[in-house]
């Protein structure tokens, strides 16, 4: 990786995504990517496969890409870490498998952190619905993959749009290798140390909605990196009681709330309320439950080694 300050019009970019089990969602994101309005020249795609056991593989390798290899940690932030060894770029962007990026997310992304001189930036994720659009998607779209909220709040932002000065690396490591969360962790603590995060709404990925189960998995991988996220932020004994706290208390986010008085957005979410309002809970439980298993995890290691 290279720490330059660049004044070029176009300076390199290195695009990284981890892949796992991805064949339905792959090709279109490749795609998107060979496709951006930014020059080929001044761009390097590298996608990490972390495990898949389908036909991911194949398919990333009939195309113009760096292809790389996670196999010992199974975790998309340790793929990510590996793409960041390879990357050659001033800039890395980091986006999901199941994204689809506009085509002028690269070069809208690129523009706000030079006009802005600013360390990261976060793009909007715009969710793509189911036709039924389900309670839980609407609870999707509303509150996960929200770098809206999260860089207003100054909480962090999320590498399914993310773009950031490789030097920035070098001075706070790489990502924590968690399951889920690795991301708001990471910027959260740049942000603690004095960096800089941007919000630029115009770099835009397009990302599907989930359906319940895959929000209570979400809940659950993102629960059990918790602790370790927390671990590297200031007060995290307070804010980890703090989250256990709010977590058990059955109401939702300020978003959710939000959206319940105005519902202005999605006129059809006035009549499931009640069910998103449920969904909100078994998520929040979901978080809890990933966090207290983490805990008793690192307890057995301990244990192990004594």
């Amino acid at each position: 990786m290279t720490d330059k300050n660049y004044n070029d019009k176009y300076p390199r970019v290195s695009v990284i995504v981890p892949v796992k089990d991805s064949e339905k969602t792959i090709e279109k994101l490749i795609a998107a990517l060979l496709a951006q309005d930014y020059p080929a020249d001044h761009t390097q795609i590298i996608i990490v496969d972390n495990g898949s056991q389908d036909h991911s593989v194949e398919i990333i390798k009939k195309y113009p890409v760096i292809f790389e290899c996670e196999n010992k940690v199974a975790s998309s932030y340790a793929a990510r870490n590996k793409g960041l060894s390879v990357a050659d770029g001033e800039i890395i962007a980091f986006t999901d498998a199941d994204c689809i990026p506009q085509r002028d997310w690269l070069s809208v992304g690129v523009r706000a952190l030079d006009k802005e001189k600013a360390d990261m930036a976060g793009g909007r994720v715009e969710f793509i619905f189911s036709e039924r659009k389900s309670a839980a998607e609407y609870f999707d779209s509303l509150n996960i993959l929200r770098n809206d909220r999260f860089i207003h709040n100054k909480i962090g932002a999320v590498t399914a749009n993310l773009f950031v000065r490789t030097g920035l690396f070098g001075r706070i490591g790489s990502f924590p290798e968690v399951q889920s969360g690795g991301d708001i962790g990471w910027t959260g603590r740049a942000l603690d140390e004095g960096h800089s995060l941007i919000y630029v709404p115009e770099a835009i990925v397009y990302h599907p909605t989930r359906n319940f189960v895959e929000i209570l998995k979400k809940g659950w991988r993102y629960g059990t990196g918790i602790l370790l996220n927390l671990k590297k932020r200031s007060w995290w004994f307070l804010k980890g009681l703090y989250l256990i706290n709010r977590l058990l208390i059955p109401v939702p986010a300020k978003v959710i709330l939000k959206s319940f008085i105005a519902a202005k957005s999605y006129p059809e979410m006035r009549g499931r309320r009640l069910a998103i309002w449920g969904i909100s809970y078994l998520y929040q439980i979901s978080l809890l439950a990933g966090l207290v298993s983490s805990v008793f995890r690192r307890d057995l290691k301990t244990s192990d080694k004594k």
